[in-house]
């Protein structure tokens, strides 16, 4: 099964990028392994993951801006329309 969130291939990559890449790895093989699990529903581990996404977003500046990108992302993700409400 592949990776959620497919990162760019690239041969020289900064420091940052590499371990932003080992966390997502990481977060990956939870929500994979999560959805395999039979009694969990594939909705409740997403409303789990944006619960922890709004308690990470509560410590940090400039909410809004950053909340309207996760959400940019997130439609992007999930093939949504970006009209849609």
């Amino acid at each position: 099964m592949g990776n959620v969130i497919n990162f760019p291939e690239r041969k020289t990559l900064n420091a940052t990028v590499i371990k932003l890449k080992r966390a997502s790895d990481a977060l990956d093989q939870v929500i994979i392994s999560s959805l395999n699990d039979s009694d969990i529903d594939p909705k409740e581990l997403a409303g789990l993951l944006a619960h922890r996404l709004g308690t990470l977003m509560k410590h940090m500046d400039n909410k809004q801006k950053l909340f309207a990108i996760c959400q940019k992302v997130a439609r992007k993700q999930a093939e949504l329309d970006e009209t849609a409400s």
